[in-house]
């Protein structure tokens, strides 16, 4: 059996039934905006985060560029947005919105300015910066959930807050070891940070959003197996394995880390079971946007045990994150955005089938896991053609999207 979910980015506050009644007027509107300006700093990062690859600028640059300024921002847009929908409470303010997302983007470019000229303390005022824009996200989220109407969706954005703590604590780590304080214990906090941003901070934000945005994303219901029960067991799980996976690097036990690693695969396993069976009608509809989005999860539970494998071994992990982000976290990402983007743009449902059509794109499918496999490869010059042409098909299809954008919602 499966149950009926709501449809947690339409444009109208009637798609929560009698809660939407009860909550805040012009609350969807208002996220929407918020957010549109959100996805558009990330998108920004994420182009930056390609370009500086094809550059052949090492791997960090890249790296925290998309992880820190895209991923981050994008987030932060998206937890805000769905937590209000969700919960049928007011948007935050504009200018607490606007603050928190500005604090993001201006601590993340310090932050690698800082590492790319070796200023310490550059470096340092960025890190502090973005774990200042990530507390404030999380007082944020429990702000909305204090005042939801409805608490149908609670188990995930409990999980939001979880995954906010993972972050600021993984994140000083990282301020720890950019500013070389870290002393002999370089190797083990490196460790520590990157269990907890990868897995703790990005990882329990999409876990706890797949089983609802799965099922939106083909207008499907949610499957009978996701229960709240069922889903707040999961998401405790995920965030215990994360914390078991850091103390095992803190204490340089690899044995501990990589089952915390294995624990948290096995969990994502669990929120792949509670995904809904899709039926052919709905497969063909969301086409290549739904088929990324299986693929991000599939790159991701892989690498998870490939980054357990190594850590038992002791061996370099570099192409395995790698892979991780571009196979898994961007894949995932592109896949939602390929939603959002038209939802976002609103325009009544022909801009939305337009929309739709503009999204829907084999190219980014192909590009996505080519990409992956080349940077499992040790990348090279084919993971940089690739990534090149995977950029310019997304720069092409969100400049069609926004071409029919406000522009007051594109800054």
């Amino acid at each position: 059996m499966t149950r009926s979910v709501p449809l947690p980015t339409e444009p109208t506050d009637t798609h929560v039934g009698s809660a939407a009644g009860r909550g805040a007027p012009g609350r969807v509107a208002e996220v929407h905006a918020q957010t549109r300006r959100g996805l558009i700093v990330a998108a920004g990062f994420a182009v930056a985060a390609v370009l500086s690859m094809v550059a052949r600028a090492g791997w960090w640059m890249p790296l925290h560029l998309f992880v820190v300024g895209g991923l981050l921002s994008a987030i932060s847009a998206a937890t805000q947005m769905l937590a209000v929908t969700w919960s049928s409470a007011p948007a935050p303010r504009p200018a607490v919105a606007g603050g928190q997302r500005w604090a993001l983007a201006i601590g993340a470019v310090v932050l690698v300015v800082g590492h790319e000229t070796d200023r310490k303390f550059l470096f340092a005022a960025g890190g502090a910066t973005v774990v200042v824009a990530m507390v404030a996200l999380g007082f944020i989220v429990i702000r909305i959930l204090r005042q939801a109407v409805t608490d149908r969706f609670a188990p995930a954005i409990e999980a939001y807050v979880a995954a906010v703590v993972a972050g600021a604590v993984g994140m000083s780590l990282g301020i720890v070891l950019g500013v070389g304080r870290g002393g002999s214990r370089n190797v083990e906090i490196r460790g520590a940070h990157l269990v907890l941003n990868v897995f703790g901070l990005v990882g329990l934000v999409i876990a706890a959003t797949l089983p609802y945005f799965a099922a939106t994303q083909v207008r499907s219901k949610m499957s009978s197996r996701a229960t709240p029960t069922t889903m707040r067991i999961t998401f405790f799980v995920l965030a215990a394995a994360t914390a078991v996976a850091a103390s095992g690097q803190i204490l340089d036990r690899s044995g501990v880390a990589a089952g915390g690693l294995i624990t948290y695969a096995m969990g994502l396993l669990v929120v792949a079971a509670m995904l809904p069976v899709y039926s052919k009608g709905r497969l063909r509809w969301a086409g290549p946007r739904l088929l990324q989005l299986m693929s991000g999860i599939a790159w991701w539970v892989a690498m998870t045990v490939a980054l357990a494998l190594a850590s038992l071994r002791r061996t370099d992990d570099h192409a395995i994150l790698q892979t991780l982000v571009i196979g898994g976290f961007v894949q995932i990402l592109v896949a939602s955005l390929a939603y959002l983007g038209p939802v976002l743009r609103g325009g009544g449902h022909q801009r939305l089938t337009a929309g739709f059509a503009i999204t829907r794109s084999w190219v980014s499918l192909t590009a996505g896991n080519i990409a992956a496999v080349a940077a499992l490869a040790g990348g090279g010059p084919v993971l940089a053609a690739v990534l090149a042409v995977w950029l310019a098909d997304i720069v092409i299809r969100a400049g069609g999207l926004l071409a029919g954008t406000k522009s007051s919602d594109r800054v």
